[in-house]
């Protein structure tokens, strides 16, 4: 692209980040639609095979677990080859995987699939997270974050429940492979479209100007010492610490997840006898509630960045939301009807989500240039949570009943919350043009 006169950057911004926007929480969208569809056709694989509880939430792990190996390779990559590679060919990849969960038949070819399922997905956040740095200024980044990561993950999420359960399975009557069959397809007709519309920054994108980018760079300029020394991490004990603190967020936060992600619909099934119509209308209530609670919290964090500073604003809104969100799912155990709830647990999801978008704003906050990788690292760290709960939660469901499950998750809710108050979101975890090691700047984000 032939470079643009510099008169170029004071006449209107393109609005290509829009697009950007849109392509974004698309696959946001798909990546939960494609996740979240193993919960909602479980009982249907635990009826045809004769799998144990303990045996599905090995098969929930198996996925969890190349998910969480394959974070920090994902970010790397990103951070080296750049999302526009990255993203449509792991699109592709795991939609293969989904068309794959259709073809086996076996708990071991489960495993087999459902691990490679994993290690498609694991590169996807770590790259939107970039997505969200070069194409958004930091005043709004948040805001983005919260409807990429939350209110798209999340409805991706109840989309699930809703296309595969209420309407696939439900209205037409669709074997349960065939329903996945579709999801795939979908999957690879997006990842075409992202090659084709994507670029790294509006610098290299043929229908955005140069003000579109100084908009970006304007608030947040690139740090390019004269030396030009590469980032690096900073291996401080204060950095590690708060990098440490947010992995163990992640642990405790992913594993509570999994409640929603794959037991939901078995618990609407077998405990509350919904059919699978009514079970995919009521099972993607949370995740509606999740959503709207990550969209809603982007917006707060940006406002409470203005008012009460970067630091405060992180710490609130994580603290919060976790522990409100315990004290609703303690109250559901009083309840008989499935419905009611259902409703209690979209509160309960829509408090636990807003801190999301203050994890996603946490690590480029801390992380700037090496953001993929610390990303990938968070992500990780969830992951193995994740992988943790999946037979952990099997095994409780199993031997001790639904009621000591939810009461597990509350904790886990308090638990990373209360990480939130060692969490500094003005610390950062990487150092330009310094020795590795030393410790950055005191000067930190508003």
């Amino acid at each position: 692209m032939s470079e643009q006169p510099s008169t170029t950057v004071s006449a209107r911004p393109t609005g290509i980040r829009w697009l950007v926007l849109a392509l974004a929480c698309t696959t946001s969208w798909l990546l939960y639609l494609h996740r979240y569809s193993w919960g909602v056709i479980k009982p249907e694989v635990k009826s045809e095979f004769g799998f144990s509880d303990t045996q599905l939430g090995w098969l929930d792990s198996a996925f969890n677990l190349s998910y969480a190996l394959f974070q920090v390779p994902g970010g790397l990559l990103g951070d080296l080859l750049g999302p526009a590679i990255v993203l449509p060919v792991i699109i592709f990849a795991w939609s293969g995987c989904v068309a794959g969960t259709a073809m086996v038949g076996q708990p071991w070819s489960f495993a087999a699939v459902r691990t490679l399922f994993g290690l498609t997905q694991a590169g996807a956040y770590s790259n939107i997270s970039k997505v969200t740095r070069s194409w958004f200024p930091l005043s709004v980044r948040t805001t983005a974050q919260g409807l990429i990561g939350s209110f798209s993950g999340r409805a991706g999420g109840a989309s699930a429940a809703l296309v595969v359960g209420t309407l696939l399975l439900g209205w037409m009557q669709m074997e349960w492979r065939a329903a996945m069959w579709w999801l795939a397809l979908a999957g690879i007709g997006f990842a075409a479209a992202f090659r084709l519309l994507f670029t790294d920054s509006p610098a290299g994108h043929p229908w955005a100007n140069s003000a579109e980018q100084a908009l970006v760079d304007g608030e947040e300029p690139v740090q390019t010492p004269a030396s030009g020394a590469a980032p690096r991490l900073d291996l401080s004990r204060p950095a590690l610490g708060n990098l440490a603190m947010l992995m163990l967020h992640g642990v405790a936060s992913a594993g509570a997840d999994m409640l929603y992600v794959y037991w939901i619909p078995l618990f609407l099934s077998e405990a509350k006898g919904f059919d699978p119509v009514q079970m995919g209308i009521f099972a993607s209530l949370p995740l509606w509630g999740g959503a709207a609670g990550g969209a809603f919290a982007g917006v707060l964090n940006d406002r409470l960045i203005r008012l009460k500073g970067r630091k405060f604003a992180r710490k609130a809104v994580g603290l919060t939301g976790k522990v409100l969100a315990s004290i609703l799912v303690l109250i559901s155990l009083d309840l008989e009807d499935g419905r009611l709830i259902m409703v209690l647990l979209a509160g309960a999801k829509f408090l636990t989500d807003w801190s999301q978008p203050t994890v996603w704003g946490t690590i480029t906050d801390i992380a700037g240039p090496v953001s993929g990788r610390i990303f990938g690292a968070v992500n990780m760290a969830g992951s193995l949570g994740a992988f943790v709960a999946g037979p952990v939660l099997g095994w409780i469901k199993q031997r001790l009943g639904w009621s000591i499950l939810f009461q597990t998750i509350a904790g886990a809710y308090v638990f990373a919350g209360l990480c939130w108050l060692a969490i500094d979101a003005t610390r950062k975890v990487f150092t330009v043009g310094t020795t590795l090691g030393t410790a950055p700047s005191s000067g930190s984000n508003p």
